[in-house]
């Protein structure tokens, strides 16, 4: 299964890297991959240690993570601005398999794949000016939510993020890319681990000797326009536009796939393992105002109810601004086809008035809607908050036996 599966929402990023380290001097890096980890882990440290922004630490422990476990890198050239430009970097693919069904046991659900490619370069010279492009597939032109009142316009995309050395972030909001994958199947070497061996930040799905590495090597090319997004990066110094572009080049770097059992033993029942987990690029930036989310799926038959409930963990209110009636949406996709199979707002009216709920300190808002399945089958469930000022979004997984 391809990308389709993500909400365009989900937004590559990379956290916005105002300094190199503690003293906010940007420092020249090595060519040699596990060199270059080390440098990486130990921005991260410094940023923890200073009391830093979390994304930003968790970003350069990102980088470190990957490299650690591909130890692969190399030089390449991108043209910013009509300009051509020297830079280090490395591929990542994070395949994510759901099996719904344990070894050799008969069960009539097809296996759900999900794949997210990943290119991460760095100027050597200046380590906070970063370039990512994110997607899983050859068809997704390059885009981005300028603005969070296009939250409901959902379609697969990939991302193209920009950090400009000092202080801006910007995201690709038209353009095209190939990221074609050559999986060599060798296996990754063991990982370089940082001095005590634990890094001061964890760097989740990113982290080494997690699922299973093979080396890859990936031809990659793009070209994009940028602009600023307020809304996906809060005190955001960019302003203006740019254009970066990357002719065909192979970029070594490493294939991780992480496996997933969707149901018991028996393949009976209800499923009793995770949802299938969204793949995310190796470093991501987190919207401005984020809340957190749950979806839950009850199957009856073929009727599904989907219940997405947004939650206030903070100690204060928080008011919910929605431009339009239109306040959540869901999205069903069928893992057999990778297509949508269907979307609530699909063909509904929706009022042109603003409206502002309050959420209290610890409470929450409960969207409820059933979806009637057409066949028996594996399905993804995509729940969203459609609000101009808070970004928030669940998945499940759906078994229609």
């Amino acid at each position: 299964m391809t990308h389709r599966t993500r909400l365009a929402s989900i937004i590559a990023g990379v956290a916005a890297l105002a300094a190199c380290g503690g003293d906010g001097t940007a420092r020249p890096l090595p060519t040699d991959a596990a060199a270059v980890a080390q440098t990486f882990a130990q921005l991260a440290d410094s940023v923890a240690r200073n009391g830093g922004n979390t994304d930003v630490g968790t970003a350069y422990g990102s980088i470190a993570g990957i490299l650690r476990m591909g130890g692969r890198i190399t030089p390449i050239t991108l043209t910013i601005d009509g300009a051509s430009k020297s830079f280090l970097a490395t591929a990542m693919s994070i395949e994510s398999v759901t099996n719904p069904c344990p070894p050799n046991a008969d069960c009539f659900a097809p296996e759900m794949r999900i794949v997210q490619r990943s290119l991460i370069a760095w100027d050597r010279d200046n380590p906070t000016q970063i370039v990512q492009l994110s997607s899983s597939s050859d068809d997704e032109s390059i885009g981005t939510i300028k603005d969070s009142t296009s939250l409901a316009l959902w379609a697969p995309m990939a991302s193209l993020i920009y950090m400009d050395g000092a202080g801006g972030t910007f995201f690709g909001t038209s353009g095209t890319q190939k990221f074609v994958e050559f999986n060599t199947k060798a296996l990754c070497p063991a990982p370089v681990p940082p001095d005590g061996g634990k890094d001061s930040l964890p760097i989740g799905i990113a982290r080494p000797n997690v699922g299973v590495c093979t080396l890859t090597d990936a031809d990659v090319s793009f070209d994009g326009k940028l602009e600023p997004s307020p809304f996906l990066t809060a005190k955001n110094s960019a302003v203006g536009t740019h254009t970066i572009a990357m002719a065909k080049q192979s970029v070594p770097g490493a294939h991780t796939l992480f496996a997933f059992a969707s149901c018991d033993t028996a393949c009976t029942g209800t499923p009793n393992g995770p949802p299938p987990k969204v793949p995310t690029p190796p470093v991501v930036v987190r919207p401005s105002n984020e809340l957190p989310a749950q979806l839950s799926a009850a199957v009856s038959g073929n009727v599904v109810t989907l219940t997405l409930t947004v939650k206030n963990s903070t100690g204060a209110a928080a008011d919910v601004k929605f431009a339009t009636g239109q306040k959540y949406d869901f999205v069903v996709i069928d893992s057999l086809t990778g297509k949508e199979a269907w979307r609530w707002a699909m063909g509904k009216g929706f009022t042109q008035t603003s409206e502002t709920k309050t959420v209290p300190a610890n409470g929450a808002l409960t969207f409820t809607e059933t979806w009637t399945a057409p066949a028996k089958g594996l399905y993804l469930a995509h729940g969203v908050l459609v609000s101009t000022s808070h970004r928030a979004e669940a998945y499940a997984s759906v078994i229609v036996r």
